[in-house]
């Protein structure tokens, strides 16, 4: 199996669309990815095929996780937390200490891959969600000069 992980290209967007289509009951509209969003996007391809994506925003020393998918045909394999794991790397690397990601309080997966990541509960954002409506875990995690995760 060989994993390529590359910056998220116009030419990706069909089928980034067609995961975010399938992964989320509530999906972001094309509209949404945006030239501007997809500045800091990568896609996670397997032997060729897009298998996955993670968008996020910058601001000073922080990254913001705004959305993230692995195809549900090709979950449970080790992707997510590959393209999760380099992208933090990659962000570590260029200074980034503090991480922020909000994910439906229902999704225990994606839960269990961020708390394995260093992710910690920060609070509960009420009703975030829509279709159907659900609470928002907001999780963070926060370097320190060391590279070691702290809660604060």
């Amino acid at each position: 199996m060989l994993r390529r992980m590359q910056q998220l290209s116009q030419s990706d967007l069909p089928a980034v669309l067609e995961i975010e289509t399938r992964a989320f009951c509530d999906p972001w509209p094309e509209a949404a990815f945006s030239a501007d969003i997809l500045q800091h996007a990568w896609i996670l391809e397997v032997d060729d095929q897009l298998c996955g994506y993670i968008i996020y925003h910058l601001v000073l020393d922080e990254a913001i996780i705004l959305n993230f998918a692995i195809d549900p045909d090709m979950r449970r394999q080790g992707h997510g937390t590959h393209l999760l794991s380099r992208t933090l790397s990659e962000l570590e690397q260029s200074g980034y200490t503090r991480f922020y990601l909000d994910v439906r309080r229902s999704n225990r997966a994606a839960i269990q891959l961020y708390e394995k990541h260093g992710f910690m509960c920060l609070g509960i954002r009420k009703s975030y969600y829509n279709d159907p409506e659900e609470d928002a875990i907001l999780m963070g995690k926060i370097l320190t000069n060391q590279g070691n995760s702290h809660d604060s």
